[in-house]
């Protein structure tokens, strides 16, 4: 037993170095495998470009992208928390946020935001749409397609209002008055309706307007007035009396030489209209189709109290006033509006001609006109 307690010193020593040598060396081998083994890969999308990046497996997310240089600011978004362990992530996405404008209850504002949709923005800025209300582009649209995103209010008003309705004027022949006078036999009055309107707003600003309610309160009442068609009484012609002859007294006792019979004077008749035959087309004229018609003598004078003459009368429509020219090339011949008629409306023209027979094979023509007014 004091043998063995009694060992040299010497083989003491020996044993604790190689000790201390195996501490060393299992340390060292512990350390570079540690290095192995708490070391991480990850996947980085930064707007869709893609990169690996390595780091500690206990560094933060945050960490790891500051070291690789890539910094993030209020414009990023990322898909993880920045201050997770390294692993505990395999994938990291970085994006910028969607930015733009948006206008809404009149004012206008510059985003930057994580939303996904249009939709997704409204209601990060608490935005709420009435049940007429609309934004453009639609709530479904993805947020990075679009620059500008604007919220419209509808508002619809339905306005009651009384309107007036304006009185007509109805012209009545009078036969008994003469051409040129008129008489208002009943005067006119305005009516009245009752409508409603209803009016869309977006914005505030009208953009569209319709009646949906219109009713006659007080229906107008027509102004009639009487138009004379009487000829004017034909001035006669005067009356040229032919002067007697004289006779000498004849003598008892001396005969006497008769003086020679003064020849009374002639008496003309009037000249005949002279004739408006023409081929050339009046300067200033209108040219228009009218529909012609004939008529022959009535023993009347016409409406503008002149007795009718062929190839010179007329008959046309009220909007043609009395001498108005109408130049009609089928016919040769220049005409005066001096007539009225009941058939004659507007378009129309009743050419007066000296005959039945040449009325109707006249018959009914579309001719060219050229009218003079």
């Amino acid at each position: 037993m004091i043998e063995k307690a009694n060992k040299s010193p010497h083989k003491r020593k020996k044993s604790i170095l190689k000790i201390g040598m195996a501490s060393v060396i299992i340390t060292c081998v512990v350390g570079t495998a540690s290095s192995f083994v708490f070391a991480k890969e990850i996947k980085v999308t930064v707007d869709d470009q893609e990169r690996v990046l390595s780091g500690g497996m206990f560094q933060n997310v945050g960490e790891v992208l500051e070291d690789n240089g890539i910094e993030l600011g209020d414009q990023y978004t990322v898909n993880v928390d920045t201050n997770s362990v390294l692993f505990t992530v395999d994938t990291v996405e970085v994006k910028s946020k969607a930015s733009g404008e948006l206008s809404f209850d009149g004012k206008t504002i510059i985003y930057q935001s994580e939303a996904k949709t249009v939709g997704d923005l409204l209601r990060e800025y608490h935005i709420e749409l009435g049940d007429l209300d609309r934004v453009v582009p639609g709530q479904s649209t993805a947020l990075e397609d679009v620059k500008e995103v604007k919220v419209i209010r509808v508002q619809i008003d339905e306005l009651p209002s009384r309107q007036v309705i304006t009185y007509t004027t109805q012209n009545k022949d009078n036969p008994e008055m003469e051409v040129g006078k008129t008489k208002v036999v009943q005067a006119g009055v305005d009516g009245e309706s009752s409508q409603v309107e209803r009016v869309l707003y977006e914005n505030g600003v009208e953009v569209k307007r319709e009646v949906i309610y219109d009713e006659i309160v007080t229906a107008p009442i027509p102004e009639i007035v009487e138009v004379g068609t009487k000829a004017a009484a034909a001035t006669p012609a005067p009356v040229v009396e032919t002067p007697a002859v004289a006779e000498a007294p004849a003598a008892v006792e001396t005969p006497v030489t008769e003086p020679p019979v003064t020849p009374a004077p002639v008496v003309q008749p009037p000249a005949a209209t002279p004739s408006t035959a023409t081929n050339t087309i009046p300067e200033g004229a209108v040219k228009m189709t009218i529909q012609c018609t004939a008529y022959t003598a009535t023993g009347n004078a016409t409406a503008s109290g002149v007795m009718p003459t062929a190839n010179h009368t007329v008959a046309a429509w009220s909007g043609l006033p009395f001498g108005t020219k109408i130049y009609i090339p089928a016919m040769g011949t220049t005409y005066t509006v001096e007539d009225r008629g009941g058939a004659v409306t507007e378009g129309i023209v009743d050419i007066y001609m000296d005959s039945y027979d040449a009325c109707i094979q006249f018959g009914r023509q579309n001719l060219e006109a050229y009218i003079v007014f």
